[in-house]
Parts: C-alpha cells; structure tokens; sequence
C-alpha cells in the first residue's frame, strides 16, 4: 500500500514541517483500497456534472478519518494513449508519472459530510539519489456538503465545492524559505499545487459517491495481524489492514424491459444511462438499461463519452 510506503518514509517528513504530525493522523486512520473496476467505475464519472451534483450533498466520510488510494495508471483519464488522450507529463513543470496516489480525508465538525482532503502519491522512478517517491500537495480541499443540499442550481453547488481549496496541514515553512531562497518561486508552486488536485476533486466526489450507495460497493478486509506478528519479530515495520472497495458483479449486467418493467412497456424501445437516485433508504445507483418494447418502435441515442 502506498500507506505501508509513506510511513515509512524518512525524507519527505524532514522536508515539509509539520508532515509528521499528519503522518501520525494517517496511521490512525481506516484504509481502504479501490479495485481496478471501482478506480474505472469513479474515473467514468468526473465528467458526468449532472450526477456528481446529484452526489454531492450525499457523501458522507465512512470514519472520521478516512484514507483512500489507488493505482493511477487504473484511469483511463489519465492515459495520453487512451480515449480521452490525457496530457502527458511536462518533465519541466518538474511533473513525474505517479504509481499510487491517496486521498485523506478528516470530518471537519460532527457532521460527517464535512471533511478536509489531503492528496499524496508515490512516483514510478525515484527523481534523484538524494530524493524520495513519495510526495504530497501543499494545497488541501475542504467541503461541507450542507452548502449543496439546498442549492436550486446544482452546477452552481458543484462549482463552489471545486474552489474549496485551502493550504495543507504541512509545510508552511517550506514555502517562505522556498520564497526567501527564491524569489517569486510561490507564484509557481501555486500554479503546481491547482495541477496537483486537477481531476481529483470530481474523482474524489465520483468515489465518495459510489462509497455511499447502497446497491454499488461491497468490501473485501485484507487482515494482516497475523503477518505483522512476524514481521515484528524481525524488526520490521507492521503493515496496515484495509478494506478493497470493489464494484457488486451483479451491476454489471444489463437490466432487460420483460415483465417487470411497469410503465416502460408503453415506450417505445430505447436505452438509458446509468444514473443516481436518492431515496429514503440512501443513495443508489441504477444501471445502464434497456426500457420499452421493440412492438412500438425504437429510438436511437448517441453519447458523446
């Protein structure tokens, strides 16, 4: 896990002041790993505004402290090759390819729809001799959820949640001997820090979102008390238990228009979306379908995707 990695990690805690401190939150925190699949589902979401506003006055953080992570190569919005042709890493902008990236997320008051995030990664090469893989953004995003609930224009909730963004827990010192040593450098790495967080706002919602249904997500506990007894014994450092998110298989599959399709039958044949309903009982995700019946004729629809 990226977790096991960072905490181990002697560098980056000597670099930004104050990251031990958030270290230590961290280890206290429940973890949780996303699948290939639910990394897929969420990353199919953060261009879809019209349900992340239905989303976002719903999430709710699972633990007061929450840590999430990832592997970056599972989104395909972050694929040059892929269908979105992501913009590829700018080795100038002192940009390097992430492995695993992480989101900590800490309720803000006694309401769990309030929450701080903190963005971590580990990189796929080592940057120098001297350097680490690991790092985290100087920036953090705070929301409260209670702002959305009663917007009348959602887009309008969405975007006021995309500039929730504040100064991480670490690292303030960093910043003015960074500025003293050179001049004008807090201009850039402000500009680095809005690049650190671009698409991880609306993946963060997209994740939250899926976490809080109740017919998407089931979870897999990895245990490793036993292996850290062991690992004890030889000196080593214990490794952390969590949870796998993964995506219900049973979600995958279509949903037909036979019998049980009610009203539908009277349309004619067409498919829908997959799309979030809130009910009394929660939040949940209704499949990609098939409505209507053949008989009375069918309608064709593009997505743009």
């Amino acid at each position: 896990m990226l977790a096991d990695d960072l905490l181990a990690d002697k560098i980056l805690p000597g670099l930004y002041d104050g990251l031990d401190k958030v270290f230590a939150r961290i280890r206290a925190a429940q973890k949780y790993t996303l699948s290939k699949e639910f990394t897929v589902a969420a990353d199919g979401l953060v261009e879809n505004t019209v349900e992340l506003c239905k989303i976002l006055p719903y999430c709710r953080l699972p633990y007061p402290a929450t840590w999430i992570e990832w592997t970056n190569d599972d989104r395909p919005h972050w694929d040059p090759e892929g269908p979105h042709k992501a913009r590829r890493i700018d080795i100038k902008r002192h940009q390097m390819a992430p492995q695993r990236c992480a989101l900590f997320l800490e309720q803000e008051s006694d309401f769990s729809g309030h929450w701080k995030a903190h963005l971590f990664w580990s990189l796929k090469q080592m940057p120098d001799v001297k350097s680490t893989k690991m790092n985290g953004s100087l920036g953090a995003i705070t929301i409260d959820t209670r702002k959305f609930i009663s917007k009348p224009d959602a887009l309008d909730g969405l975007g006021t949640a995309l500039d929730a963004r504040c100064q991480a827990d670490f690292g303030d010192k960093f910043l003015v001997m960074a500025e003293i040593a050179s001049p004008g450098i807090a201009t850039r790495l402000a500009e680095y820090v809005a690049e650190d967080w671009g698409g991880e706002i609306r993946f963060m919602i997209a994740v939250l979102g899926l976490l809080n249904t109740r017919n998407v997500t089931r979870f897999e506990f990895t245990d490793k008390k036993a292996l850290n007894a062991k690992r004890l014994k030889h000196k080593k450092q214990p490794l952390f238990s969590h949870y796998t998110l993964k995506i219900r298989p049973e979600l995958w599959i279509a949903r037909g228009s036979g019998a049980g399709a009610g009203d539908h039958r009277d349309l004619r044949f067409h498919f829908v979306s997959g799309h979030f309903k809130h009910r009394k009982t929660g939040l949940f995700w209704w499949n990609y379908h098939a409505r209507g019946t053949k008989k009375l004729g069918k309608i064709e629809k593009d997505y743009q995707l």
